[in-house]
Parts: C-alpha cells; structure tokens; sequence
C-alpha cells in the first residue's frame, strides 16, 4: 500500500517523458541551408588580385555588380565562411549580397544564396594567394574582362585575403567619396597614371 503513490509517480513522470518526446523533435528544424548561421566562423577580408601592371580589390556593389577598387572600401569587405571542407560561400559585408557566378563566367552580388552558382573551391597556392574555383562551373573567380585573353589564366584570377584596414571614421567618406568603378578593357585599368599602389606582399603580417 505505501508503494503505490511511489508507482504512481513514476508512471506519470514516465508517461509525461514520452508524450513530450516527439513535441520536442517535432520543434528541431534541420539547417538545411549553411548559411542561415553565416555569423559563425566567418573571415572577414578584402580580396586584393593583380596583374604585372595593375591591382585591385574585389567588391559587391549594391545593385549586385561585381567591380575592382583600387582602395580597400565597404563594399570590398567580404565575409568568406566554410560551408564544406574546402568550399566556401562569400558574401558582400555592406551590399549583403552573396558572390554568384554564371556558366559564362559572369560574376554577380545576388541575395539569395543558389548552392550551384554561390559556392566556390578554395584553393591555397604556394605564394600564399588563393583561387576561388566555381563548385559547379569548374570556373574560377576573375575580375579580367570576359573578353580579355588570360581571362581563366594567373592575372586578376589569384586573389590574396588582406586584413581589413578601414577605420569606423572613413566608412562613411569612403561610402560617399568612393563612386568610381573602372572598365577592365580600358589599359589604364586603375588610373595608374594619378594613383600608385603598393604591392600587397609588403602589408603581410610577419
């Protein structure tokens, strides 16, 4: 007689653990999407390429073209996150727009986030630049004119990840001062003529 609150009990908790545990599974929703946890392990960098003559960082424009600063500015800001070992997605810091590429080679900022245009191979070469290789494509990330010879060559394909150097301060002055996009058939691609550049190799932390 004096066990059976005792059993009683014990049944109830029992009862209650199991009619709670498909409540409970039934809430867990499966991330389907890797980059609905985007703020997770992300690397923030501006991604510097060059030529024998020319350098320049890749940026994501708010109307989704993809352009070359010759500066680091916002919109060159990039978050890289690991989304498969040795695959990365890359999204747009300011514009908030994912890196996307066509199968002509074509580069585009868009929003949503296509596993076949949007995700890249990334491969570490020895110099200590990196290629981004289209996952589905087999293309590799270019700012060179789609008309330009060496396109899927060395020049404007090898991008180095550099530290981003943009003080709080200058955001906005960039934002505002910063509207010049350049044309990669023209031979002075940066202007070198009024700007100089120094090599990126001589900003590397030691």
């Amino acid at each position: 007689m004096f066990l059976a609150p005792i059993n009683f009990f014990s049944y109830l908790s029992t009862f209650f653990l199991i009619t709670s545990l498909p409540f409970s599974l039934s809430l867990y929703l499966p991330e389907s999407n890797p980059l609905l946890s985007f703020n997770s392990q992300v690397r923030e960098v501006h991604l510097y390429t060059e030529n024998h003559r020319h350098g320049m960082y890749l940026q994501i424009n708010l109307d989704g073209r993809v352009t070359g600063s010759h500066v680091q500015t916002p919109y060159s800001a990039l978050q890289l996150k690991s989304v498969q070992p040795g695959r990365v997605v890359i999204k747009g810091q300011s514009a908030s727009l994912f890196l996307c590429v066509d199968s002509g080679g074509n580069l585009r900022g868009q929003q949503l986030y296509e596993e076949a245009e949007c995700s890249f191979r990334e491969l570490l070469l020895a110099d200590g630049y990196t290629r981004f290789i289209s996952s589905h494509y087999g293309i590799p990330v270019s700012l060179a004119s789609k008309h330009s010879q060496d396109r899927h060559s060395v020049p404007f394909t090898r991008f180095l990840p550099l530290r981003n150097t943009l003080t709080l301060e200058s955001v906005s002055e960039k934002l505002s001062n910063n509207r010049r996009n350049f044309n990669v058939d023209s031979d002075d691609l940066l202007g070198i003529s009024l700007n100089t550049m120094v090599s990126p190799h001589l900003l590397i932390d030691k």
